[in-house]
């Protein structure tokens, strides 16, 4: 469905992206992460035929971003971490103006509004102006803006960013109902956004793609099926080397007295335990997250 081949940007001596290569395909959700600069946002405004690339291309649906603009722009709805909505206008005046700009049948308008009005939860604040709802509302009004022309291709960067729980729950369930029917790319900082909703992620920085794969592939490929992490109030004696002597660990690490091991299963656990003769001031277990996975690419 998008194919990024060799694609490279530069913003003076910063190099946003660095021969970024991907493919996502048709009705895959796919999650980019990466930190703050990593090349996320060129990578889609590029996409999107905002920007043009120093080098490469992008094929979406087999049409090039250099020779079919208009085209692949009528197949994206796309949602800015700030979607710029003209604030004097109300939601559903917004939406049948961005309705006719993508050239949806006049005949169509009408019921096409009222269905993503009632799809976002904004039927109750449909004549109400844009510059007096919240940031969540305002998310809302982004996501029908992006779908008001029925697009094969959903991009969305950072649609949850600085939302309250409630209404970030909301957006990501909305997203989950897409999930299928469209295409999508979600950008995002939350790693267990992308863990609960993607088909597969991809790991970004300084342009280039570190890692990718579904979550479970990705936390698989970390040592460890299971962290033990334990905090100890004095260490004493050679406790890393007793540790590593039992055959379930994988790796330890150390770091201001919390012991963070990665076993192959949770047999051995209890006999770890006993290891630091009763100096232990907290234990707790946790399966690996996306989180250790973006963690661990940054070490190696």
């Amino acid at each position: 469905m998008i194919e990024i081949e060799s694609l490279s940007k530069s913003f003076g001596k910063i190099k946003a992206l660095d021969n970024l290569n991907l493919d996502i395909k048709r009705g895959e959700l796919l999650g980019i992460i990466g930190p703050n600069g990593a090349g996320k946002t060129t990578a889609i405004r590029i996409t999107c035929c905002i920007l043009k690339p120093d080098s490469g291309d992008v094929l979406v649906d087999g049409m090039s971003i250099h020779q079919e603009q208009i085209k692949i722009k009528s197949m994206i709805g796309y949602l800015p971490e700030e979607p710029n909505l003209y604030e004097r206008f109300k939601a559903r005046d917004l939406l049948s103006y961005f309705a006719e700009l993508y050239g949806v049948p006049k005949g169509e308008i009408d019921s096409r509004i009222e269905e993503l009005l009632e799809l976002v939860n904004m039927s109750h604040r449909a004549e109400d102006r844009i510059n007096t709802f919240s940031k969540g509302l305002r998310q809302r009004v982004g996501i029908a803006r992006a779908l008001v022309h029925d697009p094969q291709i959903l991009i969305f960067d950072e649609p949850t960013m600085g939302l309250d729980p409630a209404t970030a729950h909301n957006i990501r369930e909305f997203i989950r109902e897409l999930k299928g029917d469209k295409t999508i790319i979600l950008c995002t900082h939350y790693m267990d956004e992308a863990d609960s909703l993607c088909d597969r992620v991809a790991i970004l920085n300084q342009g280039r793609i570190m890692d990718m794969g579904t979550p479970q592939d990705l936390k698989s490929n970390i040592r460890g099926d299971l962290i033990l992490n334990i905090k100890v109030e004095n260490p004493g004696g050679d406790v890393v080397k007793a540790i590593e002597g039992f055959s379930t660990v994988e790796d330890v690490e150390v770091a201001d007295n919390q012991y963070t091991i990665s076993l192959k299963s949770k047999n051995d656990i209890k006999d770890i335990i006993n290891v630091f003769e009763g100096n232990i001031l907290s234990v707790n277990t946790k399966e690996p997250t996306l989180e250790d996975v973006f963690i661990n690419s940054f070490k190696q």
